[in-house]
């Protein structure tokens, strides 16, 4: 049965030892409570499977809590874990595509689903299938930008300090992105008025 965020999160924080934090730092515990659902949402978002994204998000966790010393102001803390994130998943996906495991199969999110309807949790699940798939035609620079500006809602400044690059890098990645991605967009709903007029 799964768990929601907020549940693994504060299953994680009691389950994973505590670091003493440095002063004026969070602790692991505090890092988790007020960073788990982010975590989730970036794995999610960049591409972390569903069947996976409980063991992302425990490796995220781990990988925080073993280097805890590194992060030395609060103020720093999101992007810093987002950049471990942003790593973790990408190991993921590698380690993933190194197994043979990928497109052909379902999303669990589309075994099970709490909609009221079975036509109403297929439709969703498409969409979801469908945003997935469109979001991995991007490389994944613009991916990330494209993700954090438009589905996790970050402002340019945000994004600029988290990734660690020029505003203008910036906002040239999310235009390239927005166009690609609108492109592949437009590409995929003329398929589907393609099959339906069939």
């Amino acid at each position: 049965m799964a768990t929601s965020p907020a549940e693994a999160g504060d299953r994680a924080a009691t389950t994973l030892a505590r670091t003493e934090p440095a002063l004026g730092v969070p602790s692991f515990h505090e890092l988790c409570a007020r960073y788990f659902d982010f975590v989730w949402k970036c794995a999610r978002a960049l591409g972390a499977p569903s069947d996976e994204t409980d063991d992302v998000v425990q490796d995220v966790f781990l990988v925080v809590q073993r280097r805890a010393a590194d992060l030395k102001e609060e103020r720093l803390a999101r992007s810093w874990i987002y950049g471990i994130v942003r790593r973790v998943v990408s190991s993921h996906r590698r380690q993933r595509r190194d197994r043979g495991v990928g497109g052909g199969e379902p999303d669990v999110d589309s075994l099970s689903s709490s909609q009221p309807s079975p036509f109403a949790a297929a439709e969703r699940s498409s969409e979801v299938n469908v945003l997935m798939r469109l979001l991995d035609g991007l490389d994944e620079r613009k991916r990330e930008v494209f993700v954090l500006s438009e589905i996790l809602e970050m402002s340019g400044n945000e994004i600029a300090e988290t990734i660690g690059v020029p505003m203008n890098t910036v906002y040239s990645r999310l235009r390239a992105a927005r166009e690609e991605f609108d492109a592949a967009a437009l590409r995929e709903r003329k398929s589907l008025e393609r099959k339906r007029a069939l």
